[in-house]
């Protein structure tokens, strides 16, 4: 049975009144906060922007507040340098927003596996816990929708105020976790905010011949996790030829919603959860809101239960994709620096590389164009004898299975190091294949 904190007011029998008493304007609960407050806010389109917006009127009224956050698709009114000692930001996922708020000073990375976000979350003990959330059903319940999969009911338990900003717009994802009732809020935002689109990525060409690699992988009858990104628009683009596909990802993308129109992902042969489709949070445009809104083809779960890789592996012959960095030639993967700037976060990839070595059959695959060009237009390989100094390990080599580029697969599991840089420096780009060698001689490693 759903268990809910009841807010002191609650009324179970009628929970229109609760409803109706509760609502409040964005300004009165953003006044609220105050002084050392520290607040866990959802990301994305989860984001109460009404309340955010409030917030950022009055930000510079406030002294070392904390703001525990997800991913932010666009800057809010606080997000600036001058107000690093008003607010200050903790983020458990880097997108482009917190990239700036980062290099500001305003925001701090926090170093976690996704499946970890709300331990983290209840350990940091938040006082105040806003969301979006859909309108309630007859029985009073709302749904936490698109980017609840950065957020945690354990935030809600934390808190003593929980603010909800209600918000028709947002589609009702199916799954017991994701409910919220009244009763557990204790005020209520009314704001039809316009929800904001996530565009997919122009796929390149290498990401193509990537994908290519990567489609050859996949066998009918497969458990599938795909991230974000040109690649994994590139992959959906092969895999529609595949039969009987399964999912179980963090994120539901355009790609993947396509393919289950096109009935190539249907679970058929899913081996926990059959027909379903379990996923943690939504990312995309209006045409996928539509698709997942009350769609019983999807059942989503709180992230520690997506992401946890004894349940991943749970399904059978299930393959995950991610991109990473760069890699050096022992098969260390850097998914989320470079140096020191984080680029990224460790989000989910350790949750689901290990999940996909433990699942019966299944194969784990990080994938990484062979060259990047910097800033000034000079091109480097991505693979690369050692990695640059303070560059994060999100992947130990230990754990790495199968590594492509637009030049090939390389299987580095039970590989010596010697065969690993071999392996590697054939799936390189062909100009750096000479010194690549000639370093890994250089290092004593072949």
């Amino acid at each position: 049975m759903h268990t809910y904190r009841q807010s002191s007011n609650a009324r179970l029998d009628s929970w229109q009144d609760d409803y109706r008493k509760k609502i409040c304007s964005a300004e009165q609960a953003a006044s609220l906060i105050m002084d050392h407050d520290v607040i866990s806010m959802a990301g994305g389109s989860s984001i109460p922007r009404g309340f955010a917006e409030a917030l950022g009127r009055r930000v510079k009224d406030l002294h070392d507040v904390t703001l525990l956050q997800g991913f932010t698709l666009s800057p809010f009114e606080f997000m600036q340098a001058e107000f690093k000692d008003n607010i200050h930001i903790e983020t458990a996922f880097v997108g482009p927003t917190e990239r700036a708020c980062i290099q500001d000073g305003l925001a701090t990375y926090v170093p976690v596996h996704l499946h970890n976000i709300g331990e983290w979350l209840y350990r940091r003990q938040p006082n105040i816990t806003a969301h979006a959330v859909t309108p309630p059903d007859e029985q009073g319940y709302m749904n936490r929708s698109c980017y609840a999969g950065l957020s945690h009911r354990k935030a809600f338990e934390a808190a003593a105020t929980v603010i909800a900003e209600v918000n028709p717009n947002l589609p009702w994802l199916c799954g017991e976790d994701l409910k919220v009732h009244v009763s557990e809020v204790d005020y209520i935002i009314e704001n039809p905010f316009a929800l904001e689109e996530v565009k997919d990525i122009a796929i390149t060409e290498n990401e193509t011949m990537i994908a290519h690699y990567i489609a050859e992988m996949i066998p009918d009858g497969s458990t599938i996790q795909l991230g974000l990104g040109g690649l994994a628009n590139a992959v959906g683009h092969f895999l529609k030829d595949k039969k009987d596909l399964g999912l179980h990802t963090e994120v539901i993308s355009n790609s993947a919603a396509e393919l289950m129109k096109l009935g190539v992902i249907n679970g058929a042969r899913k081996s926990f959860h059959p027909r379903k489709t379990l996923g943690c949070f939504c990312v995309g445009d209006k045409t996928l809101w539509e698709f997942v809104d009350h769609n019983e083809d999807f059942c989503f779960y709180e992230i520690d239960f997506i992401n946890d890789p004894q349940v991943i592996a749970q399904n059978h012959n299930l393959v995950s994709v991610n991109n990473t960095l760069m890699m050096d030639l022992t098969g260390q993967a850097a998914s989320e620096s470079i140096g020191t700037y984080q680029y990224s976060g460790t989000g989910g990839q350790g949750d689901f590389v290990r999940g996909a070595s433990i699942s019966p059959g299944g194969k784990s695959i990080l994938a990484l164009n062979s060259c990047f060009v910097d800033r000034a237009g000079q091109r480097h390989s991505r693979i690369v004898p050692l990695l640059p100094a303070g560059t994060v390990v999100s992947t130990p080599r230990t754990d790495v299975e199968y590594v492509v580029t637009e030049y090939g697969v390389a299987a580095l599991r039970w590989q010596s190091i010697t065969q690993r840089v071999k392996l590697l420096i054939n799936i390189a780009h062909p100009d750096y294949r000479e010194e690549l060698k000639h370093q890994a001689q250089k290092l004593g490693w072949i």
